[in-house]
């Protein structure tokens, strides 16, 4: 993640400090082809849970075309209804671990998540809000996410009526329109609010012209720019930014 993560580190400078953790359990199977080709020198690679049918059968994939189709046949974006078609297993070993972390660590200005890591930040800001009503972030950077579709957390986005709630943090999402699962990312985007508190912040959607992965750096410089602008005014700390990847 450290050169993925480049065109962020580079627009935010000294000011920033990252703290970098990788999923807790090894990927199984094989790893999306982009990443395995450009990052092999670092594998292996990792995962925060394991994704399941809801009914417990294995629903195994790690590249984002797959995933696509899996989630497809699974019934997680058909139509316009949410479909709880997925189970996490695993996930609550991940949540304990970020939890010790963020203890350690934290708290944060801002978190980042890539792909399965995006969801998680997702069910992690409703966790904490549901358990507390505290958050240890003030913004959440969605980059190539998945919509949260499992059961086993499905109770910490519906009301008594069960009815979605928009995840109320202010949130950014970065989607290639090339990435397979580029509905995927819009359907995530969905589930946070279009504006949330503290004053107001309107949610920022960027596509992108590539695939599952960050925005290229030297095709998006002005984006990248205005993304640390926008870090640093909504902190309200001006240089004194601290952000963190997870």
């Amino acid at each position: 993640m450290m050169d993925q993560t480049r065109g962020i580190r580079e627009v935010l400078g000294k000011s920033a400090e990252f703290v970098m953790l990788n999923g807790t359990y090894e990927a199984r199977g094989t790893s999306d082809p982009m990443i395995e080709n450009a990052y092999k020198s670092s594998a292996p690679f990792y995962e925060w849970f394991e994704n399941q049918l809801a009914d417990g059968s294995p629903l195994l994939y790690n590249d984002a075309e797959s995933s696509a189709k899996a989630r497809l046949q699974s019934g997680a974006d058909q139509g316009e209804d949410h479909a709880w078609s997925l189970s996490y297993k695993g996930i609550e070993q991940s949540m304990v671990r970020i939890d010790e972390e963020l203890r350690r660590h934290g708290p944060f200005d801002v978190v980042i998540g890539f792909s399965q890591g995006a969801a998680l930040l997702t069910i992690l800001t409703m966790w904490y809000l549901r358990h507390g009503n505290v958050c240890w972030w003030k913004l959440v950077i969605c980059v190539g996410g998945v919509d949260v579709s499992g059961v086993n957390v499905k109770s910490l986005f519906l009301d008594k009526t069960g009815r979605r709630i928009p995840v109320p943090l202010p949130s950014i999402h970065l989607i290639g329109k090339m990435d397979p699962l580029y509905q995927e990312s819009h359907r995530l985007a969905l589930s946070w609010a279009d504006k949330a508190e503290p004053n107001g912040f309107k949610k920022v959607i960027y596509e992108h012209e590539g695939g599952h992965k960050f925005p290229s750096v030297s095709k998006n410089r002005e984006f990248y720019s205005e993304l640390g602008h926008i870090i640093k005014k909504h902190c309200n700390k001006g240089t004194d930014v601290i952000t963190a990847k997870l």
